[in-house]
């Protein structure tokens, strides 16, 4: 497939690099670098003449990534979901990270915003997030940069409900437990090498069962990989409605909710690591495969109901579907950039600490997003 893009002969492939692991590798450090150098070429400018504010800044980035610079960007997520799984380009990805957040922290800083360091941290994540966000869903530039201001605007109760359905399940206690393990070998998969390393060959041999077995079950890749994203999705519920667990009943206040999504994150980016990845490139194969948006969206707006539930508890009067928004969005970035880089201590013990000025200057009506808000509407 490179070779055919490329316009170039197969033995040219294996000439310029011994495997395809090399490839990857090769294209990735220069994607990686593309970024850096434009993040250092718009602080270059703007040292020269300022043109544009913080907030300008990071809308036209969300804007980049609705119009020309999505198959990009979605190159560059593929790019850190990968690394969370491989040591070589896990290493792309510190070099990354820690180069653009001294870049955000020279932007923050020349652009005069207060408490620099905090929103060129919460900057990075919030538009990390956004991007799994934008991608998946088809944003245009219009609803990608209203996101952090206004929210996601839910479907109507009909185009809810024409999500995709689960592929019929064969009778019978045998084929019920039958189409379980192939579900879950797909997702292991799905997990350990993305969605293009699920073939009914990889899943048959996953699962211990003949090579028949899965096409006999779901006589596609795409319905099985819809019942894997319905599955995955339902547990991912499953483990936030536990981390939640109490946090939609009184009394709720600012430092419990602070402390149960530090753990929830803290669990999701260790203990069920790979299940969040899986997770993500959920996301990432519906920014391809339209037909698996539905429950993509399905899934987003879940979890924006329960955090706006929780935000009305804590504030009324700041609780905002922007606000659940950013919540969501934040913590998705956060995951990224701790499970791309390996889990580095540093990045895991500051969580609680982000976390707590995020969620106490939503609270407070006092992020650095409201601003944007009144302006863009104003």
């Amino acid at each position: 497939m490179v070779a055919d893009r490329a316009g170039v002969s197969l033995a040219a492939t294996t000439y310029y690099f011994e495997t395809k692991a090399d490839i990857v590798a090769e294209a990735s450090s220069q994607l990686l670098q593309h970024y850096v150098g434009s993040f250092g070429r718009f602080a270059d400018r703007h040292r020269a003449v300022p043109t544009v504010d913080f907030l300008g800044f990071f809308t036209r980035l969300l804007a980049n990534v609705a119009g020309g610079h999505r198959t990009g960007t979605l190159a560059w997520c593929e790019i850190m979901l990968d690394a969370a799984r491989r040591d070589t380009t896990r290493r792309l990805a510190r070099s990354w990270f820690d180069r653009v957040h001294d870049l955000w922290l020279d932007i923050t800083s020349l652009l005069g915003v207060e408490d620099a360091e905090r929103v060129a941290r919460s900057g990075l994540d919030l538009c990390i997030g956004l991007f799994f966000v934008i991608l998946p869903l088809g944003l245009d530039e219009a609803e990608a940069t209203a996101l952090p201001f206004d929210g996601l605007r839910e479907r109507s109760a009909a185009d809810s409900a024409a999500g995709p359905q689960r592929a019929p399940i064969r009778q019978g206690r045998k084929a019920v437990e039958t189409r379980g393990r192939i579900v879950d070998a797909a997702m292991a998969i799905l997990a350990a090498e993305g969605p293009g390393g699920i073939t009914y060959r990889a899943v048959a041999d996953r699962a211990n069962l003949t090579r028949a077995a899965p096409t006999y079950h779901f006589p596609t890749i795409e319905g099985l990989i819809g019942d894997v994203q319905i599955d995955l999705f339902d547990r991912t519920k499953a483990r936030y409605r536990e981390g939640l667990a109490g946090l939609d009943r009184a009394p709720l206040d600012a430092p419990q909710l602070i402390r149960s999504t530090t753990a929830i994150l803290r669990r999701e980016a260790t203990e069920f690591g790979l299940l969040s990845l899986a997770d993500l490139a959920i996301r990432l194969e519906a920014a391809r495969h339209p037909a698996f948006r539905a429950i993509v969206r399905s899934h987003i707006e879940d979890q924006n109901r329960a955090w706006l539930r929780i935000l009305r508890q804590l504030a009324p009067r700041h609780a905002t579907p922007a606000g659940a928004m950013i919540l969501q969005s934040l913590c998705v970035g956060k995951l990224v950039r701790i499970a791309a880089t390996g889990g580095r201590r540093a990045d895991v013990d500051r969580v609680r600490d982000e976390l707590a000025h995020d969620i106490g200057a939503i609270l407070g009506g006092a992020h650095w997003t409201a601003q944007a808000g009144r302006i863009t509407r104003g």
